[in-house]
């Protein structure tokens, strides 16, 4: 994982239940350790990235969920296709 998007999915995942207050699956536009805007789906979200200006790698665009719906997510994904869980870890 390049090591922009890794940051700024630990920015996000450090700041998940401020940032998904009230926004719940919908889709949440980061750059720069910073919210950019909430968008009901990723293609809207991509939409306006690349409207600013952003180049891939330079933004992440991440559903608002919590951790625990993520996780059950993830695992239930790497269950079906027999692959090896990878952990990123972030620092709280």
């Amino acid at each position: 994982m390049d090591e922009n998007l890794k940051s700024l999915y630990c920015w996000f995942d450090i700041k998940r239940d401020e940032i998904i207050a009230g926004h719940e699956n919908e889709r949440v536009l980061i750059s720069d350790n910073n919210v950019l805007g909430y968008f009901p789906n990723e293609r809207s979200a991509v939409a306006e990235a690349l409207r600013r200006g952003l180049e891939p790698g330079n933004f992440l665009v991440q559903r608002c969920i919590t951790e625990e719906t993520e996780l059950g997510m993830f695992c239930n994904v790497n269950l079906a296709v027999g692959g090896g869980a990878k952990t990123l870890s972030c620092l709280r």
